[in-house]
């Protein structure tokens, strides 16, 4: 049995499908541990002194010392695994990665963002064996493995269409982006829930403001009731966020500023529109006309049943899906 541990960001529970993936495989013994889960919290006032005063003193950083030892510990108890893959690898420094690879027979990693926007990432390639990337323009630098993201949810119940236009999103350098757009989209009368993430109220002219984060599941749920999905994609990564594969998988039309998705087997004008912010124009017809479903032979290689099977080495093993 290969014994196959995932290190990775909680992220929303996006990681969490990954591991249930892999874990229902009877050839595989899966275990996965977060990198925020449990979180880091001060005891004190002078706990979180003693923090600043040892990042600035010692280049040392409480957080991430916190992290390194709860994972040092769990793979203590597991034992040496097969495979250890890590999301988000840059988190660790470099003496963890180093125990790691020690911990492992093959040390994997998919980088979720690009080298351009965690510069780390670069630094660390060296310790992996094989590192994925939904990135083309990392991948062709550094000769990494080409991966996009999955399609990981089976069923979601589709409402009857409560609106025509979703996004939700964390407040960043978008956030005029999106207003832009969600005031293009109400001048032409079409319904929308536009939603941005603040921990701390801010002012908003177009979207909702949220200050309590939306899990996937949610998320999910209000993208089901929608008919097109949007999304301004970040101008320091080319890959696929999971929102194109998300749209995809619930049939829903998708407009992003991502250049690249027209390059994909999927892709089909009728289905996804690439915006222009400096000249936004979304066609009538593109809002009325019905969306068009995608070949299955294409949907399933990005659905995580099959997605996961050539990452993980578990073709040829028996599985109860």
């Amino acid at each position: 049995m290969s014994k196959i541990l995932l290190i990775a960001p909680y992220s929303f529970g996006y990681t969490q499908y990954i591991y249930e993936a892999i874990a229902k495989y009877d050839s595989v013994s899966a275990e996965i541990i977060y990198l925020d889960v449990p979180t880091f919290s001060y005891k004190n006032f002078f706990h979180h002194l003693q923090n600043v005063i040892s990042k600035i003193f010692f280049g040392k950083n409480l957080k991430k010392t916190f992290v390194a030892n709860r994972i040092k510990n769990q793979i203590q108890v597991l034992g040496k695994q097969d495979l250890i893959f890590i999301i988000r690898p840059d988190a660790l420094d470099n003496t963890t990665l180093t125990f790691l690879k020690n911990a492992t027979q093959k040390l994997d990693a998919y980088y979720w963002d690009s080298t351009r926007r965690f510069p780390r990432m670069a630094k660390i390639i060296p310790f992996f064996d094989t590192i994925y990337s939904y990135d083309k323009e990392d991948v062709a630098r550094y000769d990494l493995k080409f991966l996009t993201n999955y399609i990981f949810h089976s069923e979601v119940k589709s409402p009857k269409t409560k609106y025509q236009f979703f996004n939700i999103s964390t407040v960043d350098y978008r956030l005029p982006l999106l207003e832009k757009t969600t005031e293009y989209i109400s001048s032409k009368g079409w319904t929308h829930r536009i939603f941005v993430y603040n921990r701390s109220p801010i002012e908003t002219k177009h979207v909702k403001l949220l200050t309590t984060q939306k899990n996937v599941k949610e998320s999910l749920q209000l993208m089901a009731a929608c008919d097109i999905v949007v999304e301004i994609q970040r101008e320091e990564q080319t890959g696929l966020s999971f929102r194109a594969f998300e749209a995809m998988g619930l049939e829903k039309k998708l407009i992003t500023t991502n250049k690249d998705i027209v390059n994909y087997d999927f892709y089909h004008p009728q289905n996804i529109l690439v915006l222009d912010l400096e000249d936004i124009q979304i066609p009538d017809d593109f809002v009325t006309s019905p969306y068009l479903s995608v070949d299955e032979k294409i949907l399933s290689k990005y659905r995580l049943e099959n997605w996961v099977k050539p990452v993980f080495k578990i073709a040829s093993a028996r599985c109860f899906f």
